[in-house]
């Protein structure tokens, strides 16, 4: 038990704030590569809604064919400290956790990108879940990455500002109406909505979440850690949820998959384009 609690406090607290469910969309039907990360916290191989730590999506087969590979946030990934197994984490792609999690999938290890949270500027903040090779639902299609500068090409020509990206996640939903602190519901659920892109650094994709001005009325948080955003309409990632502040309404800063570092890690597991 001592060892669950400090999981979820270190995870907690490993960037500023990290951004776990996607609130102000609906119910995801269309996205079966969306994903979910448990912790096994009960030693039985079975997840419950109470042990979602982050979210994610399925990649692909790994490059030599003996994996198939979940995409998530580096933040995600237990410290070494702790000594907690690969088979200590789960992943399922059901879409509604309220009534049990359908058929997780235990983890053969787990990568996390080396030079994690040591530098402010580029928190190298991805990592890759192995897991058993066709152990992912049949049928599930693979996200796609994209080419290499995909995201500076956009800037250059003008339309990556303001561009509208589809977020699909995990985890909790704010209330901030009521008097006092803002409110967090938790219930599994899988949701999707759109976000606004506001900027581009040489590590991190900006979106802004406010539900007014530029906002679409939809954002990340708590639960949604790793997720995908794609570029509207397509299965293609942009980046990974990586922070955001604290009560889920203002900018998310994400880790962007096109960048010479995040190719260099992911390389090593996947074929890219």
């Amino acid at each position: 038990m001592r060892r669950v609690v400090l999981l979820v406090a270190v995870l907690a607290i490993a960037l500023p704030t990290a951004a776990h469910a996607v609130w102000g969309g609906q119910e995801d039907l269309t996205h079966p590569s969306v994903g979910a990360m448990y912790f096994d916290f009960m030693g039985n191989g079975v997840a419950v809604p109470d042990g979602l730590v982050c979210s994610g999506s399925y990649a692909g087969r790994s490059k030599n064919g003996a994996n198939d590979v979940f995409l998530t946030a580096g933040h995600c990934m237990p410290p070494p400290e702790l000594g907690i197994p690969a088979s200590a984490l789960l992943v399922s792609f059901d879409r509604d956790g309220r009534d049990g999690v359908s058929s997780p999938i235990k983890a053969l290890s787990y990568q996390q990108m080396p030079g994690f949270n040591q530098n402010v500027g580029d928190l190298h903040d991805l990592a890759v879940l192995l897991l058993p090779a066709g152990s992912v639902p049949a049928g599930t299609p693979a996200v796609q990455l994209p080419r290499a500068g995909y995201l500076d090409e956009l800037k250059a020509a003008g339309t990556l500002k303001f561009r509208i990206a589809d977020i699909v996640g995990y985890g909790a939903t704010p209330s901030w109406d009521p008097a006092g602190p803002t409110q967090f519901v938790f219930d599994g659920v899988r949701r999707s909505g759109t976000s606004t892109i506001i900027g581009l650094d040489k590590a991190n994709l900006h979106f802004t979440q406010n539900r007014n001005g530029n906002g679409t009325g939809a954002g990340v948080c708590f639960g949604d850690s790793g997720s995908p955003q794609f570029d509207r309409g397509t299965l293609l990632v942009l980046s990974v949820t990586s922070y955001g502040n604290g009560q889920c309404n203002s900018n998310n800063q994400n880790y962007r998959v096109d960048t010479p570092l995040a190719r260099q890690f992911l390389g090593q597991f996947l074929t890219l384009p």
